[in-house]
């Protein structure tokens, strides 16, 4: 049986130390925690964090999820150097996350360079189904699902749009995996003019014939003024937020406030709360 849509806490300042916060996320009401893999988040170089994430996995009802590395990270990179070594470190952040993340990893969707954005966007494509069916399969060793995140407004970013994510979760479907599926980012939605697309995803009113609503796996909640990827606390920007959770009403899955502190996180829990969106 599928449990109702789960509110988590991320906090994207990675050069802090998480062990301030993520002992606070159960005490504070939160139902999860996400962990960014680099920084001071990166579990590929801190056996103490790994030590005390599967501390907190095995002693309290938490869901934790992963975010793969994202700096200097491209799956799109037609350089074939590049390319291999941006897939080898998701891939390594999974192996070694997987004594305590069950269900979801969060990965960017890639950038394009100055050659790529010379390039018939088919090669592109290839280039990010290639790593994403390599990461999954990885993945559903473990039980997880990729979760691909839609991305800022930047003329370099890739997955930008409902559209794009399609024919990209298509594409990967298309090789014989099947978990995977969209991170739907608020605040980068806001910022791209398409939030409104996405909510429609979300309530399955599009023209696709396939269940997309099913394929949005994770959500990332943060609020902005619609020009920067801000993450300030819901309630504090432009997003309509009554739209949001009507359209998450029966979202099943995990929902993370990615904030800049804990007090962040905080108050944006009771800005949910005070919705009665939960």
């Amino acid at each position: 049986m599928m449990r109702e849509m789960r509110i988590s806490f991320s906090c994207i300042d990675a050069a802090s130390d998480p062990l301030n916060w993520i002992y606070r996320v159960d005490d504070a009401g939160f139902d999860g925690l996400e962990i960014i893999s680099e920084g001071k988040q990166d579990i590929r170089t801190s056996e103490q964090l790994r030590e005390h994430l599967k501390q907190i996995h095995d002693t309290t009802s938490l869901t934790i999820s992963l975010h793969a590395p994202l700096s200097d990270i491209n799956i799109a990179s037609l350089n074939d150097g590049i390319w291999r070594e941006s897939v080898r470190q998701v891939k390594q952040a999974i192996t070694y996350a997987h004594e305590f993340v069950s269900e979801i990893c969060v990965v960017h969707p890639g950038t394009h360079s100055p050659l790529s954005i010379q390039m018939p966007s088919h090669i592109v494509l290839h280039r990010q189904v290639d790593a994403l069916k390599e990461i999954c399969d990885l993945a559903a060793d473990f039980g997880m699902s990729i979760a691909v995140e839609n991305m800022t407004p930047e003329d370099m970013m890739l997955g930008r749009t409902p559209d794009e994510l399609i024919t990209l979760i298509d594409a990967v479907i298309a090789t014989g995996t099947e978990n995977i599926g969209i991170c739907l980012d608020v605040g980068h939605a806001f910022t791209t003019g398409t939030l409104h697309d996405f909510m429609l995803l979300l309530k399955n009113k599009t023209d696709s014939s396939t269940a997309y609503n099913k394929r949005i796996l994770h959500v990332h909640l943060s609020d902005n003024f619609g020009r920067e990827d801000e993450h300030l606390p819901l309630g504090r920007g432009h997003v309509k937020w009554n739209i949001v959770f009507d359209a998450l009403r029966n979202f099943k899955g995990i929902a993370v406030t990615e904030m800049l502190s804990f007090e962040d996180g905080i108050e944006s829990l009771r800005f949910i709360r005070r919705g009665s969106w939960l």
